[in-house]
């Protein structure tokens, strides 16, 4: 694992979506079309039926001359719900409310079934999903939401803002403003639960932040290479030897290599079986680190077709399948088709279905050009993937170019706090195997901002369905989320007792 590997180039930088490609309706139809392929899939418990419900949302929450507003869906279930009797002093059916992140929310609902199934009942809760401005149904200006006039008010701060509007909307109408609010969400919007809680304690009484890289911006003491070195080591722990990840870097230099020969870039089209013509290798690239690292997010213990469809611990069976061939470009082809061709039906690999260029009119390339500015880089030496440093020039140039817009690299840092942020009953769970866990809450900061570390655990598999495979430290950590959830409850349940 000591020696490097090739450079690819600045302009090819990747600004990472903790979810690929979830604004994509074609996607998630070709995934639906291929259900039947995937044998080894059981489809867990359905989530309780819901609501799908619309909020006229306002657009611009700091701004009194803009009297512009939206509809803001959100799904609802009162399934479980203790709703309070009229006259209730206390409140004993609490709201969970999930902080949608940058994606359709039904399909959030669909995959968070630890609060949906077992949480909601538990606790007798109203189940709330809200969806993120601008992704999903909910565009504010409908097909010309991504235009660069109309982009401005997509800021994680306006997200924050719908949210506080719409708890407050729905509770007076339910006449249920003494209940207590528990946020809840995952990654980009596990980030928004725990900035909730920090920006609105008054509405927001405590918060799940399941895989909440908050740390993993400028001015904070993350480490910018954390997220490649924890992916590189998901591979390399398949073997005593670490062989997997090696032979993945070694590829790597082959494909650069063979890049820089004449004819070499058809011959990489022919390997890989790419769809069209490869013009630029590093396209190719980009596309092989996304597949790994997805890979790597998504390594549940169970078949699952969270990202794509793929077998369990699906990081030890694409390592198992490099380690029958002896060339390493097949092996790493071998380890690919584990993330992008599964069920064994595609012919040939759309270079453009996961690179940023595709998310476009999703959302996230541009809150990548604003605010969320991760610094993730590689250098080669401790991770598997080719060098890839952090060049702020280079992003404002491709920012400018795409939206017109300047990034504000700081911005999240010191509006929200990194690191050095002031807040209490919040619960961040990092799974081990998460990449994203680099930029996590992993220490225990006062009485209640306590870090749940899951041992084997992938990205927010804590707020997915429980499962028999589950390994010990999710069950665990999941008792340890219900009963904290429950104190802080009940405690915010006395404080907001009707007089």
């Amino acid at each position: 694992m000591g020696f490097g590997i090739n450079s690819i180039d600045a302009k090819s930088m990747r600004y990472r979506s903790p979810y690929p490609y979830y604004g994509s309706k074609e996607v998630r139809q070709r995934k639906e079309a291929q259900q039947h392929l995937f044998k080894e899939f059981k489809q867990p418990p359905p989530p309780p039926p819901y609501q799908e419900l619309y909020y006229m949302q306002t657009l611009d929450h700091f701004n009194f001359q803009n009297k512009g507003t939206f509809a803001q869906r959100y799904l609802y279930s009162d399934v479980y719900w203790n709703r309070p009797s009229k006259g209730d002093q206390i409140c004993t059916g609490p709201i969970l409310f999930y902080t949608g992140n940058e994606g359709d929310i039904t399909l959030f609902y669909e995959n968070t079934q630890f609060v949906t199934n077992v949480l909601a009942k538990e606790m007798n809760a109203l189940i709330l999903f809200a969806e993120h401005r601008y992704y999903g149904s909910t565009l504010p200006f409908g097909n010309n939401s991504f235009i660069p006039e109309n982009l401005g008010y997509m800021t994680s701060e306006q997200a924050l803002a719908d949210y506080a509007q719409l708890i407050q909307s729905v509770l007076a109408e339910l006449d249920a403003e003494n209940c207590p609010v528990i946020a809840v969400g995952g990654s980009y919007g596990g980030m928004l639960t725990a900035w909730m809680r920090m920006k609105y304690p008054n509405i927001i009484d405590a918060g799940l932040a399941a895989s909440a890289p908050i740390n993993l911006f400028l001015g904070t003491d993350a480490d910018p290479e954390g997220f490649n070195k924890i992916a590189t080591q998901d591979f390399a722990q398949t073997s005593q030897d670490g062989s997997c990840a090696t032979r993945i870097r070694n590829a790597f230099n082959d494909i650069l290599s063979i890049a820089k020969q004449t004819g070499g870039l058809a011959q990489l089209t022919e390997t890989f079986s790419l769809c069209h013509p490869l013009t630029d290798v590093n396209d190719l690239v980009n596309w092989i680190e996304a597949g790994i690292t997805y890979m790597a997010m998504a390594d549940y213990p169970y078949p699952a077709n969270f990202l794509e469809p793929m077998p369990g611990y699906p990081v030890n069976v694409s390592c198992q399948r490099l380690a029958a061939t002896t060339d390493d470009i097949q092996g790493l082809l071998a380890v690919v088709g584990v993330y992008f061709n599964y069920t064994g039906v595609t012919t040939c690999y759309d270079l453009n279905v996961t690179t940023t260029s595709s998310l476009g009119n999703d959302g996230w390339d541009y809150q990548a050009c604003t605010e969320m500015i991760m610094p993730i880089t590689s250098d080669g030496i401790n991770d598997m993937f080719p060098p890839q440093p952090f060049d702020l020039s280079d992003l404002v140039a491709q920012c400018v170019s795409a939206w017109d817009t300047t990034p504000a690299p700081n911005w999240i840092t010191t509006y929200y706090g990194g690191s050095n942020f002031v807040a209490t009953n919040i619960i961040f769970s990092n799974g081990v195997l998460d990449p994203w866990r680099a930029g996590g809450i992993l220490q225990q900061m006062g009485d209640s901002i306590i870090p749940i570390i899951i041992e084997g655990g992938a990205h927010h598999l804590d707020l997915r369905m429980p499962d028999p495979a589950d390994p010990p430290s999710v069950i665990e950590a999941r008792e340890i989320e219900t009963k904290l959830l429950t104190m802080w409850t009940k405690e915010a349940a006395i404080k907001k007792m009707r007089k």
